[in-house]
This record gives structure tokens, sequence and C-alpha cells, in this order.
């Protein structure tokens, strides 16, 4: 460091120093003057103004300490019920999600066994004609299986029952209910037979969903 640079730092010192200590002194003339002067204020004035410095010192306070404060409090309401309100749609989801899966495995239990040897017109004339004949089916007609997902296929076969009763009807609908296969009955058409008493012509569609082998 050079004599110049000396020479500088003592003065911004010298400086700094002085403006301190002016500053103290102007400080503490001031604050003689104050006291000075509410000193002689009446007991009266003092208690005024002790009571406007106190309303001060509580505005200030509210406003710089208290009203932050329940800022900061509403907010961490607001955040909490917020988080409150997400918790609860995720529980309401993992509901749903568990009710889809249940639904998924009844689904699944009513389904045909998988395997290309499944044949729905094959389990129908047997059931039919195991509880009505096999005289009374008058024609079966099997369509081609269709694949409604990667996991299932819905097969569908339209039966025609031929002069059947009404005892009988109920007898052969009672079989294709009581099917280890489940099968539901999508179409069901009675028309009676004219020369015959007690003697209906019937035409059945039936559908089963079976997994995909």
């Amino acid at each position: 460091m050079n004599a110049r640079e000396r020479i500088a730092d003592a003065w911004n010192a010298t400086s700094a120093a002085a403006y301190v200590q002016d500053f103290r002194l102007r400080y503490r003339a001031h604050s003689r003057r104050l006291w000075d002067r509410y000193y002689k204020l009446e007991p009266r004035e003092r208690r005024l103004l002790q009571l406007g410095l106190a309303a001060l010192a509580i505005f200030f306070a509210y406003n710089l300490i208290y009203s932050p404060v329940l800022s900061l409090q509403a907010s961490l309401t607001d955040a909490i019920q917020a988080r409150q309100r997400e918790l609860n749609a995720v529980r309401r989801m993992t509901v749903n999600y568990q009710e889809l899966q249940r639904q998924v495995t009844k689904l699944e239990k009513q389904t045909a066994p998988a395997g290309p040897d499944f044949a729905l017109s094959s389990v129908l004339t047997q059931a039919l004609g195991a509880a009505i004949g096999s005289t009374k089916i008058g024609g079966v007609d099997a369509q081609p299986p269709k694949k409604i997902s990667p996991q299932f296929s819905q097969y569908e076969v339209a039966l025609r029952l031929s002069g059947v009763s009404l005892a009988q009807l109920v007898d052969g609908l009672y079989a294709i209910k009581s099917l280890k296969v489940p099968v539901v009955v999508s179409g069901l058409t009675i028309k009676k037979q004219l020369d015959q008493h007690d003697a209906y012509d019937v035409d059945l569609t039936c559908q089963s969903l079976a997994r995909n082998g």
C-alpha cells in the first residue's frame, strides 16, 4: 500500500469516526429536548401522550406482527385443506379401482373357458336336448366369435324351437340358466302355432363371453 492509499484510508476512518460522534451528539441533544418537553407537560397531557404512543405501538404491532402471522396461518390452513382434498380424492380413486378390480374378477368368473374347442352351439343343443328333446330343436345358427377385447370374445347362437309347450319352454330356459357356462338369453320371440292348442315356435338368441385362448 502506497502513501496515498494510507492517507486516504486514514482520512476515511477519521471522517467516519467524526460522523458517528456527530450523530451521537445530535441524538443526545434531540433526546434531551424531547424529555425536557415531556416533563414540562401537565399530568393529563402526559397521560394522553402515553395513550397515543400505546395506540401507535399497538397499530404497528398489529400490522407488522399480528396481521402477517394471521395471513401465514390462513395460508397454511388453505394448504392443509387442499392436501386433505387431494388425499380424499386419492382415497376415492382407490376405492373405485378396488371396485373395478372386483367387477373384473367377477366377470372373469362368469366367462366360458378359454380354448379353440369351445362351441356354444354344442353346449346349448346338449342342454336343450336333455330338457325338451332334440326333436324340438328346429335350427341352430352359430355366429363366428366376435373379439371384443384382447382378453375376451363374444359367442352368439340363434336357435329355433318348434312345437314346444309353455312348460317345455320354461324347462329349456331353466336348463340354459343352469349351465356351468354362463349364457345370456339376449333375444326371445314366441309365436303360437295356429293348428296346435299348446304348441309354440320360439326363436332364441343366446350369448356367452369367453376368454381368448
